[in-house]
Protein backbone atom coordinates (compact mmCIF):
# COMPACT_ATOMS: atom_id res chain seq x y z
CA UNK A 1 0.00 0.00 0.00
CA UNK A 2 2.65 2.47 1.04
CA UNK A 3 6.04 0.96 0.30
CA UNK A 4 7.18 -1.39 -2.39
CA UNK A 5 7.61 -4.88 -0.96
CA UNK A 6 11.11 -6.28 -0.82
CA UNK A 7 11.97 -9.48 -2.65
CA UNK A 8 14.72 -11.98 -2.08
CA UNK A 9 16.67 -10.39 -4.96
CA UNK A 10 16.38 -6.94 -3.42
CA UNK A 11 18.64 -6.73 -0.36
CA UNK A 12 17.90 -4.26 2.38
CA UNK A 13 19.68 -0.96 2.24
CA UNK A 14 20.54 -1.50 5.89
CA UNK A 15 21.31 -5.16 6.57
CA UNK A 16 22.29 -5.78 10.20
CA UNK A 17 26.03 -5.56 10.51
CA UNK A 18 27.68 -8.56 12.05
CA UNK A 19 30.22 -6.48 13.88
CA UNK A 20 30.63 -6.45 17.61
CA UNK A 21 29.35 -2.90 17.91
CA UNK A 22 25.99 -3.72 16.36
CA UNK A 23 25.55 -6.84 18.46
CA UNK A 24 26.23 -4.80 21.58
CA UNK A 25 23.70 -2.14 20.49
CA UNK A 26 21.00 -4.74 19.85
CA UNK A 27 21.73 -6.45 23.16
CA UNK A 28 21.50 -3.13 25.03
CA UNK A 29 18.22 -2.22 23.36
CA UNK A 30 16.64 -5.59 24.15
CA UNK A 31 18.01 -5.50 27.70
CA UNK A 32 16.57 -2.03 28.28
CA UNK A 33 13.17 -3.14 26.98
CA UNK A 34 13.28 -6.16 29.29
CA UNK A 35 14.29 -3.95 32.23
CA UNK A 36 11.39 -1.55 31.70
CA UNK A 37 8.96 -4.44 31.27
CA UNK A 38 10.04 -5.84 34.63
CA UNK A 39 9.34 -2.45 36.20
CA UNK A 40 5.85 -2.38 34.68
CA UNK A 41 5.15 -5.87 36.01
CA UNK A 42 5.73 -4.56 39.54
CA UNK A 43 3.19 -1.73 39.26
CA UNK A 44 0.15 -1.89 41.52
CA UNK A 45 -3.26 -0.33 41.00
CA UNK A 46 -4.04 3.35 40.85
CA UNK A 47 -7.55 4.64 41.40
CA UNK A 48 -8.69 4.03 37.81
CA UNK A 49 -7.26 0.53 37.67
CA UNK A 50 -9.22 -0.31 40.82
CA UNK A 51 -12.41 0.90 39.14
CA UNK A 52 -11.79 -1.14 35.99
CA UNK A 53 -11.00 -4.26 38.01
CA UNK A 54 -14.17 -3.92 40.08
CA UNK A 55 -16.38 -3.37 37.04
CA UNK A 56 -14.73 -6.39 35.38
CA UNK A 57 -15.45 -8.46 38.50
CA UNK A 58 -19.07 -7.41 38.37
CA UNK A 59 -19.40 -8.19 34.65
CA UNK A 60 -17.90 -11.65 35.15
CA UNK A 61 -20.54 -12.21 37.84
CA UNK A 62 -23.29 -11.41 35.31
CA UNK A 63 -23.83 -7.68 35.82
CA UNK A 64 -23.78 -4.99 33.15
CA UNK A 65 -21.59 -1.88 33.09
CA UNK A 66 -23.42 1.39 33.78
CA UNK A 67 -26.69 -0.30 34.79
CA UNK A 68 -25.44 -2.51 37.63
CA UNK A 69 -22.05 -0.93 38.29
CA UNK A 70 -21.33 2.71 37.49
CA UNK A 71 -18.38 4.17 35.61
CA UNK A 72 -18.19 6.43 32.59
CA UNK A 73 -15.28 4.99 30.62
CA UNK A 74 -16.08 3.19 27.33
CA UNK A 75 -16.78 -0.53 27.71
CA UNK A 76 -13.65 -1.85 25.98
CA UNK A 77 -11.44 -1.42 29.04
CA UNK A 78 -13.72 -3.64 31.13
CA UNK A 79 -13.36 -6.37 28.52
CA UNK A 80 -9.57 -6.25 28.83
CA UNK A 81 -9.66 -6.30 32.63
CA UNK A 82 -12.28 -9.04 32.45
CA UNK A 83 -9.96 -11.17 30.29
CA UNK A 84 -7.16 -10.60 32.77
CA UNK A 85 -9.36 -11.51 35.72
CA UNK A 86 -10.75 -14.59 34.02
CA UNK A 87 -7.23 -15.86 33.29
CA UNK A 88 -5.20 -14.71 36.29
CA UNK A 89 -7.84 -14.18 38.99
CA UNK A 90 -8.08 -11.08 41.17
CA UNK A 91 -4.31 -10.59 41.53
CA UNK A 92 -3.20 -7.07 40.56
CA UNK A 93 -0.29 -8.42 38.52
CA UNK A 94 -2.66 -10.10 36.02
CA UNK A 95 -3.42 -6.91 34.12
CA UNK A 96 0.28 -5.96 34.23
CA UNK A 97 1.23 -9.27 32.67
CA UNK A 98 -1.34 -8.70 29.94
CA UNK A 99 -0.05 -5.15 29.50
CA UNK A 100 3.58 -6.24 29.16
CA UNK A 101 2.58 -8.94 26.69
CA UNK A 102 0.82 -6.30 24.61
CA UNK A 103 3.82 -3.98 24.85
CA UNK A 104 6.21 -6.68 23.62
CA UNK A 105 3.85 -7.51 20.73
CA UNK A 106 3.66 -3.78 19.93
CA UNK A 107 7.45 -3.51 19.80
CA UNK A 108 7.60 -6.50 17.46
CA UNK A 109 4.99 -4.79 15.29
CA UNK A 110 6.96 -1.53 15.29
CA UNK A 111 10.06 -3.40 14.16
CA UNK A 112 8.07 -5.03 11.36
CA UNK A 113 6.63 -1.66 10.28
CA UNK A 114 10.09 -0.08 10.17
CA UNK A 115 11.38 -2.99 8.15
CA UNK A 116 8.46 -2.81 5.72
CA UNK A 117 8.42 0.96 5.24
CA UNK A 118 12.11 1.87 5.44
CA UNK A 119 13.99 -1.46 5.40
CA UNK A 120 15.38 -0.41 8.79
CA UNK A 121 14.21 -2.88 11.47
CA UNK A 122 16.71 -1.33 13.88
CA UNK A 123 14.57 1.84 13.87
CA UNK A 124 11.67 -0.21 15.19
CA UNK A 125 13.82 -1.66 17.96
CA UNK A 126 15.07 1.79 19.01
CA UNK A 127 11.48 3.03 18.92
CA UNK A 128 10.50 0.05 21.06
CA UNK A 129 13.09 0.99 23.68
CA UNK A 130 11.81 4.59 23.69
CA UNK A 131 8.22 3.39 24.00
CA UNK A 132 9.10 1.06 26.88
CA UNK A 133 10.96 3.91 28.59
CA UNK A 134 7.99 6.29 28.42
CA UNK A 135 5.55 3.53 29.33
CA UNK A 136 7.50 2.65 32.48
CA UNK A 137 8.03 6.30 33.42
CA UNK A 138 4.27 6.90 33.32
CA UNK A 139 4.22 4.70 36.44
CA UNK A 140 1.32 2.79 37.97
CA UNK A 141 -1.34 5.53 37.74
CA UNK A 142 -1.06 6.31 34.04
CA UNK A 143 -0.59 2.80 32.65
CA UNK A 144 -3.04 -0.06 32.01
CA UNK A 145 -5.45 2.66 30.85
CA UNK A 146 -7.74 2.60 27.79
CA UNK A 147 -5.23 4.68 25.83
CA UNK A 148 -2.48 2.22 26.73
CA UNK A 149 -4.18 -0.67 24.99
CA UNK A 150 -5.61 1.60 22.29
CA UNK A 151 -2.06 2.57 21.28
CA UNK A 152 -1.16 -1.10 20.98
CA UNK A 153 -4.14 -1.69 18.69
CA UNK A 154 -3.16 1.36 16.62
CA UNK A 155 0.26 -0.15 15.91
CA UNK A 156 -1.44 -3.45 15.02
CA UNK A 157 -3.73 -1.62 12.58
CA UNK A 158 -0.85 0.17 10.88
CA UNK A 159 1.09 -3.08 10.62
CA UNK A 160 -1.90 -4.66 8.87
CA UNK A 161 -2.10 -1.70 6.52
CA UNK A 162 1.54 -1.68 5.41
CA UNK A 163 2.31 -5.39 5.24
CA UNK A 164 0.69 -5.83 1.78
CA UNK A 165 0.92 -3.68 -1.30
CA UNK A 166 -2.53 -4.73 -2.49
CA UNK A 167 -4.90 -5.13 0.44
CA UNK A 168 -7.68 -7.66 0.07
CA UNK A 169 -11.18 -7.11 1.42
CA UNK A 170 -10.63 -9.31 4.45
CA UNK A 171 -7.51 -7.36 5.38
CA UNK A 172 -9.34 -4.05 5.00
CA UNK A 173 -12.16 -5.46 7.11
CA UNK A 174 -9.67 -6.58 9.76
CA UNK A 175 -8.07 -3.12 9.85
CA UNK A 176 -11.49 -1.64 10.49
CA UNK A 177 -12.22 -4.17 13.25
CA UNK A 178 -8.93 -3.39 14.99
CA UNK A 179 -9.69 0.33 15.05
CA UNK A 180 -13.31 -0.33 15.99
CA UNK A 181 -12.09 -2.19 19.08
CA UNK A 182 -9.72 0.72 19.78
CA UNK A 183 -12.76 2.99 19.59
CA UNK A 184 -14.47 0.91 22.29
CA UNK A 185 -11.51 1.80 24.47
CA UNK A 186 -11.54 5.48 23.52
CA UNK A 187 -13.79 6.70 20.68
CA UNK A 188 -11.28 9.19 19.16
CA UNK A 189 -8.81 6.34 18.62
CA UNK A 190 -11.12 4.86 16.01
CA UNK A 191 -10.43 7.99 13.94
CA UNK A 192 -7.01 6.56 13.08
CA UNK A 193 -8.84 3.90 11.09
CA UNK A 194 -10.43 6.63 8.98
CA UNK A 195 -6.98 8.17 8.43
CA UNK A 196 -5.54 4.86 7.24
CA UNK A 197 -8.57 4.17 5.05
CA UNK A 198 -8.08 7.60 3.50
CA UNK A 199 -4.42 6.86 2.74
CA UNK A 200 -5.30 3.53 1.15
CA UNK A 201 -8.04 5.16 -0.93
CA UNK A 202 -5.69 7.95 -2.01
CA UNK A 203 -3.07 5.43 -3.11
CA UNK A 204 -5.62 3.55 -5.18
CA UNK A 205 -7.19 6.64 -6.69
CA UNK A 206 -3.87 8.36 -7.46
CA UNK A 207 -3.63 8.81 -11.24
CA UNK A 208 -0.97 7.17 -13.30
CA UNK A 209 1.13 9.21 -15.68
CA UNK A 210 -1.16 10.93 -18.14
CA UNK A 211 -4.31 9.36 -16.70
CA UNK A 212 -7.26 10.75 -14.77
CA UNK A 213 -7.73 10.02 -11.04
CA UNK A 214 -9.45 6.69 -10.43
CA UNK A 215 -12.06 7.82 -7.91
CA UNK A 216 -14.01 4.60 -8.30
CA UNK A 217 -11.07 2.66 -6.89
CA UNK A 218 -11.07 4.78 -3.73
CA UNK A 219 -14.54 3.83 -2.51
CA UNK A 220 -14.08 0.09 -1.72
CA UNK A 221 -11.25 0.53 0.83
CA UNK A 222 -13.19 3.21 2.63
CA UNK A 223 -16.34 1.09 2.74
CA UNK A 224 -14.61 -2.09 3.91
CA UNK A 225 -12.64 -0.34 6.65
CA UNK A 226 -15.80 1.50 7.70
CA UNK A 227 -17.72 -1.77 7.83
CA UNK A 228 -15.01 -3.37 9.95
CA UNK A 229 -14.97 -0.36 12.26
CA UNK A 230 -18.73 -0.51 12.77
CA UNK A 231 -18.78 -4.22 13.63
CA UNK A 232 -17.32 -3.98 17.18
CA UNK A 233 -19.72 -1.15 18.01
CA UNK A 234 -22.66 -3.12 16.59
CA UNK A 235 -21.73 -6.18 18.65
CA UNK A 236 -21.36 -4.07 21.78
CA UNK A 237 -24.71 -2.36 21.26
CA UNK A 238 -26.36 -5.72 20.61
CA UNK A 239 -24.96 -7.02 23.90
CA UNK A 240 -26.35 -4.07 25.83
CA UNK A 241 -29.69 -4.36 24.04
CA UNK A 242 -29.96 -8.09 24.74
CA UNK A 243 -29.23 -7.48 28.42
CA UNK A 244 -31.68 -4.59 28.70
CA UNK A 245 -28.97 -2.03 29.47
CA UNK A 246 -29.01 0.07 26.30
CA UNK A 247 -30.77 2.98 28.01
CA UNK A 248 -28.09 3.05 30.71
CA UNK A 249 -25.37 3.12 28.06
CA UNK A 250 -27.12 6.02 26.36
CA UNK A 251 -27.50 7.95 29.61
CA UNK A 252 -23.81 7.66 30.41
CA UNK A 253 -22.47 8.79 27.04
CA UNK A 254 -25.22 11.16 25.93
CA UNK A 255 -25.95 12.86 29.25
CA UNK A 256 -23.38 12.31 32.00
CA UNK A 257 -20.12 12.30 30.02
CA UNK A 258 -20.84 15.50 27.98
CA UNK A 259 -21.31 17.41 31.24
CA UNK A 260 -18.09 15.95 32.60
CA UNK A 261 -16.19 16.91 29.44
CA UNK A 262 -17.71 20.41 29.49
CA UNK A 263 -15.83 21.18 32.73
CA UNK A 264 -12.62 21.44 30.72
CA UNK A 265 -14.17 23.51 27.93
CA UNK A 266 -15.18 26.37 30.18
CA UNK A 267 -13.35 29.53 29.03
CA UNK A 268 -11.40 27.52 26.43
CA UNK A 269 -11.48 27.28 22.65
CA UNK A 270 -10.75 24.31 20.41
CA UNK A 271 -7.67 26.06 19.00
CA UNK A 272 -6.36 26.74 22.49
CA UNK A 273 -6.95 23.15 23.57
CA UNK A 274 -5.24 21.86 20.43
CA UNK A 275 -2.20 24.06 21.02
CA UNK A 276 -1.99 22.88 24.61
CA UNK A 277 -2.30 19.22 23.59
CA UNK A 278 0.46 19.64 20.99
CA UNK A 279 2.85 21.49 23.32
CA UNK A 280 2.34 18.96 26.12
CA UNK A 281 2.97 16.07 23.72
CA UNK A 282 6.09 17.65 22.29
CA UNK A 283 7.73 19.11 25.39
CA UNK A 284 6.37 17.69 28.61
CA UNK A 285 7.08 13.96 28.70
CA UNK A 286 10.30 12.53 27.25
CA UNK A 287 13.21 14.79 26.31
CA UNK A 288 14.87 11.92 24.41
CA UNK A 289 11.85 11.80 22.09
CA UNK A 290 11.54 15.59 21.90
CA UNK A 291 15.17 16.04 20.87
CA UNK A 292 14.86 13.16 18.42
CA UNK A 293 11.92 14.87 16.72
CA UNK A 294 13.83 18.15 16.52
CA UNK A 295 16.89 16.41 15.08
CA UNK A 296 14.64 14.78 12.51
CA UNK A 297 13.21 18.13 11.48
CA UNK A 298 16.75 19.48 11.14
CA UNK A 299 17.51 16.69 8.69
CA UNK A 300 14.09 16.37 7.10
CA UNK A 301 15.19 14.96 3.76
CA UNK A 302 17.07 12.07 5.32
CA UNK A 303 14.68 11.36 8.19
CA UNK A 304 11.12 12.28 7.33
CA UNK A 305 10.94 12.44 3.53
CA UNK A 306 10.18 8.73 3.59
CA UNK A 307 7.14 6.59 2.76
CA UNK A 308 4.72 6.17 5.62
CA UNK A 309 5.95 9.12 7.70
CA UNK A 310 3.02 11.29 6.60
CA UNK A 311 0.63 8.48 7.58
CA UNK A 312 2.18 8.18 11.03
CA UNK A 313 2.02 11.96 11.50
CA UNK A 314 -1.63 12.02 10.47
CA UNK A 315 -2.52 9.28 12.97
CA UNK A 316 -0.68 11.13 15.75
CA UNK A 317 -2.56 14.31 14.82
CA UNK A 318 -5.86 12.43 15.11
CA UNK A 319 -4.83 11.13 18.53
CA UNK A 320 -3.88 14.62 19.74
CA UNK A 321 -7.22 15.92 18.49
CA UNK A 322 -8.87 13.36 20.75
CA UNK A 323 -6.77 14.56 23.69
CA UNK A 324 -7.78 18.16 23.00
CA UNK A 325 -11.48 17.28 22.77
CA UNK A 326 -11.34 15.65 26.20
CA UNK A 327 -9.68 18.76 27.57
CA UNK A 328 -8.28 17.09 30.71
CA UNK A 329 -4.68 16.52 29.55
CA UNK A 330 -3.99 13.73 32.01
CA UNK A 331 -0.66 12.05 31.17
CA UNK A 332 -2.32 8.76 30.22
CA UNK A 333 -4.42 10.56 27.59
CA UNK A 334 -1.24 10.73 25.49
CA UNK A 335 -0.35 7.07 26.00
CA UNK A 336 -1.65 5.92 22.61
CA UNK A 337 0.62 8.34 20.76
CA UNK A 338 3.99 7.27 22.19
CA UNK A 339 4.64 4.20 20.03
CA UNK A 340 4.23 6.14 16.79
CA UNK A 341 5.97 9.24 18.14
CA UNK A 342 8.86 7.03 19.20
CA UNK A 343 9.17 5.74 15.64
CA UNK A 344 9.61 9.27 14.33
CA UNK A 345 12.21 10.04 17.01
CA UNK A 346 13.99 6.73 16.38
CA UNK A 347 14.34 7.54 12.67
CA UNK A 348 16.33 10.63 13.60
CA UNK A 349 18.48 9.03 16.31
CA UNK A 350 19.39 6.14 14.00
CA UNK A 351 20.27 8.53 11.18
CA UNK A 352 22.60 10.57 13.39
CA UNK A 353 24.08 7.39 14.88
CA UNK A 354 24.94 6.22 11.36
CA UNK A 355 26.58 9.56 10.60
CA UNK A 356 28.57 9.43 13.83
CA UNK A 357 29.66 5.83 13.18
CA UNK A 358 31.01 6.83 9.78
CA UNK A 359 33.20 9.46 11.45
CA UNK A 360 34.68 7.19 14.08
CA UNK A 361 34.34 6.07 17.65
CA UNK A 362 34.86 9.51 19.14
CA UNK A 363 31.84 10.93 17.35
CA UNK A 364 29.74 7.88 18.23
CA UNK A 365 30.77 8.13 21.87
CA UNK A 366 29.96 11.83 21.91
CA UNK A 367 26.49 11.13 20.50
CA UNK A 368 25.93 8.46 23.18
CA UNK A 369 26.95 10.84 25.96
CA UNK A 370 24.68 13.51 24.48
CA UNK A 371 21.74 11.07 24.39
CA UNK A 372 22.32 10.05 28.01
CA UNK A 373 22.39 13.70 29.10
CA UNK A 374 19.21 14.41 27.16
CA UNK A 375 17.46 11.46 28.82
CA UNK A 376 17.69 13.12 32.24
CA UNK A 377 16.17 16.46 31.18
CA UNK A 378 12.47 15.58 31.11
CA UNK A 379 10.69 12.35 32.00
CA UNK A 380 7.11 11.12 31.82
CA UNK A 381 6.91 10.56 35.60
CA UNK A 382 4.42 13.12 36.91
CA UNK A 383 2.88 14.12 40.26
CA UNK A 384 5.10 11.83 42.34
CA UNK A 385 7.49 12.85 45.09
CA UNK A 386 10.33 10.65 43.83
CA UNK A 387 11.88 10.31 40.40
CA UNK A 388 11.36 7.23 38.28
CA UNK A 389 14.89 6.04 38.99
CA UNK A 390 14.47 6.45 42.75
CA UNK A 391 11.23 4.48 42.57
CA UNK A 392 13.00 1.85 40.48
CA UNK A 393 15.58 1.46 43.25
CA UNK A 394 12.74 1.04 45.75
CA UNK A 395 11.15 -1.64 43.58
CA UNK A 396 14.46 -3.50 43.49
CA UNK A 397 14.58 -3.31 47.29
CA UNK A 398 11.03 -4.68 47.47
CA UNK A 399 12.07 -7.63 45.32
CA UNK A 400 14.98 -8.22 47.69
CA UNK A 401 12.63 -8.16 50.70
CA UNK A 402 10.36 -10.73 49.06
CA UNK A 403 13.31 -12.98 48.33
CA UNK A 404 14.25 -12.74 52.00
CA UNK A 405 10.71 -13.73 52.97
CA UNK A 406 9.91 -10.32 54.50
CA UNK A 407 6.52 -10.09 52.81
CA UNK A 408 4.89 -7.66 55.25
CA UNK A 409 7.70 -5.13 54.85
CA UNK A 410 7.62 -5.62 51.09
CA UNK A 411 3.85 -5.05 50.97
CA UNK A 412 4.16 -1.88 53.05
CA UNK A 413 6.84 -0.52 50.71
CA UNK A 414 4.74 -1.53 47.69
CA UNK A 415 1.72 0.34 49.09
CA UNK A 416 3.84 3.41 49.71
CA UNK A 417 4.84 3.39 46.04
CA UNK A 418 1.15 3.14 45.08
CA UNK A 419 0.18 6.19 47.17
CA UNK A 420 -0.18 9.58 45.54
CA UNK A 421 -2.18 12.77 46.24
CA UNK A 422 -5.31 11.80 48.22
CA UNK A 423 -4.89 8.07 47.49
CA UNK A 424 -3.15 6.12 50.25
CA UNK A 425 -2.80 2.45 49.38
CA UNK A 426 -1.75 1.60 52.94
CA UNK A 427 -4.99 3.09 54.30
CA UNK A 428 -7.01 1.33 51.60
CA UNK A 429 -5.53 -2.04 52.56
CA UNK A 430 -6.02 -1.40 56.28
CA UNK A 431 -9.65 -0.42 55.68
CA UNK A 432 -10.25 -3.51 53.56
CA UNK A 433 -8.80 -5.69 56.33
CA UNK A 434 -11.06 -4.03 58.90
CA UNK A 435 -14.14 -4.48 56.71
CA UNK A 436 -13.28 -8.15 56.12
CA UNK A 437 -13.05 -8.67 59.88
CA UNK A 438 -16.30 -6.83 60.67
CA UNK A 439 -18.58 -7.85 57.79
CA UNK A 440 -19.54 -11.37 56.74
CA UNK A 441 -18.33 -12.45 53.29
CA UNK A 442 -21.77 -12.36 51.65
CA UNK A 443 -22.88 -9.02 53.13
CA UNK A 444 -22.67 -5.82 51.06
CA UNK A 445 -20.96 -2.59 52.09
CA UNK A 446 -21.15 0.97 50.80
CA UNK A 447 -18.31 3.48 50.48
CA UNK A 448 -19.17 7.16 50.25
CA UNK A 449 -15.95 8.15 48.55
CA UNK A 450 -13.76 7.40 45.56
CA UNK A 451 -11.90 4.21 46.48
CA UNK A 452 -13.69 1.30 44.77
CA UNK A 453 -10.55 -0.81 45.10
CA UNK A 454 -11.50 -1.36 48.75
CA UNK A 455 -14.48 -3.46 47.64
CA UNK A 456 -12.08 -5.70 45.76
CA UNK A 457 -9.41 -5.80 48.47
CA UNK A 458 -12.00 -6.77 51.09
CA UNK A 459 -13.74 -9.15 48.66
CA UNK A 460 -17.15 -7.81 49.65
CA UNK A 461 -20.13 -6.97 47.40
CA UNK A 462 -21.31 -3.37 47.05
CA UNK A 463 -24.75 -2.12 48.05
CA UNK A 464 -25.16 0.34 45.19
CA UNK A 465 -24.25 0.46 41.54
CA UNK A 466 -22.42 3.71 42.41
CA UNK A 467 -19.06 2.28 43.41
CA UNK A 468 -17.82 5.85 43.83
CA UNK A 469 -19.72 9.03 44.57
CA UNK A 470 -18.68 11.41 41.78
CA UNK A 471 -22.23 11.36 40.28
CA UNK A 472 -23.76 12.41 43.62
CA UNK A 473 -21.14 15.16 44.06
CA UNK A 474 -21.46 16.64 40.56
CA UNK A 475 -23.94 19.47 40.16
CA UNK A 476 -25.43 18.15 36.91
CA UNK A 477 -26.20 14.68 38.26
CA UNK A 478 -26.45 14.95 42.06
CA UNK A 479 -30.25 14.87 42.39
CA UNK A 480 -31.24 12.05 40.02
CA UNK A 481 -28.33 9.80 40.97
CA UNK A 482 -28.91 10.54 44.64
CA UNK A 483 -32.43 9.13 44.36
CA UNK A 484 -31.15 6.01 42.59
CA UNK A 485 -28.47 5.61 45.25
CA UNK A 486 -31.01 5.62 48.06
CA UNK A 487 -33.17 3.16 46.15
CA UNK A 488 -30.17 0.85 45.85
CA UNK A 489 -29.33 1.13 49.55
CA UNK A 490 -32.91 0.34 50.57
CA UNK A 491 -32.98 -2.70 48.28
CA UNK A 492 -29.62 -3.95 49.56
CA UNK A 493 -28.94 -2.47 53.03
CA UNK A 494 -25.21 -2.16 53.66
CA UNK A 495 -23.67 -4.05 56.57
CA UNK A 496 -21.11 -1.24 56.79
CA UNK A 497 -20.80 2.29 55.46
CA UNK A 498 -17.52 4.12 54.93
CA UNK A 499 -17.12 7.88 54.61
CA UNK A 500 -13.95 9.26 53.01
CA UNK A 501 -12.18 12.50 53.85
CA UNK A 502 -9.83 14.73 51.82
CA UNK A 503 -10.75 13.27 48.41
CA UNK A 504 -10.98 16.46 46.38
CA UNK A 505 -10.90 16.38 42.55
CA UNK A 506 -12.43 19.44 40.81
CA UNK A 507 -11.67 18.07 37.34
CA UNK A 508 -14.19 15.29 38.00
CA UNK A 509 -16.84 16.79 40.29
CA UNK A 510 -16.58 20.47 39.39
CA UNK A 511 -15.98 21.61 43.00
CA UNK A 512 -13.25 21.54 45.65
CA UNK A 513 -14.94 19.80 48.59
CA UNK A 514 -14.37 16.28 49.81
CA UNK A 515 -16.80 13.40 50.36
CA UNK A 516 -17.40 14.23 54.03
CA UNK A 517 -18.40 17.82 53.30
CA UNK A 518 -20.41 16.87 50.23
CA UNK A 519 -22.56 14.54 52.31
CA UNK A 520 -24.74 17.58 53.03
CA UNK A 521 -25.79 17.50 49.34
CA UNK A 522 -27.46 14.14 49.99
CA UNK A 523 -29.65 14.69 53.08
CA UNK A 524 -31.36 11.31 52.80
CA UNK A 525 -28.06 9.49 52.93
CA UNK A 526 -26.86 11.66 55.81
CA UNK A 527 -30.04 10.92 57.75
CA UNK A 528 -29.66 7.19 57.08
CA UNK A 529 -26.13 7.22 58.46
CA UNK A 530 -27.00 9.42 61.46
CA UNK A 531 -30.05 7.40 62.52
CA UNK A 532 -29.14 3.80 61.69
CA UNK A 533 -25.35 3.60 61.90
CA UNK A 534 -22.68 4.49 64.40
CA UNK A 535 -19.01 5.24 63.89
CA UNK A 536 -16.76 2.45 65.17
CA UNK A 537 -13.35 3.33 63.85
CA UNK A 538 -11.25 5.83 61.90
CA UNK A 539 -8.82 4.22 59.47
CA UNK A 540 -6.58 6.84 57.89
CA UNK A 541 -8.84 9.07 55.81
CA UNK A 542 -11.87 6.80 56.29
CA UNK A 543 -14.55 6.54 58.95
CA UNK A 544 -16.17 3.12 59.34
CA UNK A 545 -19.83 2.93 60.39
CA UNK A 546 -21.73 -0.19 61.44
CA UNK A 547 -25.49 -0.69 62.03
CA UNK A 548 -26.75 0.43 65.45
CA UNK A 549 -29.16 -2.33 66.27
CA UNK A 550 -27.80 -5.44 64.60
CA UNK A 551 -24.45 -6.97 63.92
CA UNK A 552 -23.33 -7.62 60.34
Amino acid sequence: MIAKPMTSDEPSKEMPHRGRRDRVVHFCLIASIAFFCVQILSFGYGRDQGIYALVARSVLEGDMPYRDVFDFKPPGIYLIYGISRAIFGRAWWGIRLLEVGGLVATIIGMRAIADRLWQKPRVGLVAGALTALVHAQLEFWHTAQPETFGGMLTVAGIWLAVRHDQLRRRNLLLIGIVFGVAGLLKPPLSGAGAVIAGFIAWRRARPLAGARPRFGAAAPPLLWVLLGGVLPFAICLSWFYARGALADLYEIFAIYTPHYTALAWKDNTLLGLLCHAFSQWLLNFCSLITVGLLLGLASWRHCYARPGVSLICAVIAMQLLGVALQGKFFPYHYAASWPLTSMLAALAWCHYADLAAERGRVHLGALLVFALLVTSLRTATKDLSDSFWARTATRCHIAYLRLRGQHDAAQLAQDELASVADVNATHNRALATEIASQVAANRPVYIWGFEPVVYDLSDRPFSSRYIYNAPQRSAWSAKPTGKILMRDLRAKPPAAIVIAYHDVFPMVTGDAIDSFDSLSKQPELKELIDTRYHKVKRVGDFALFLPRSSSP
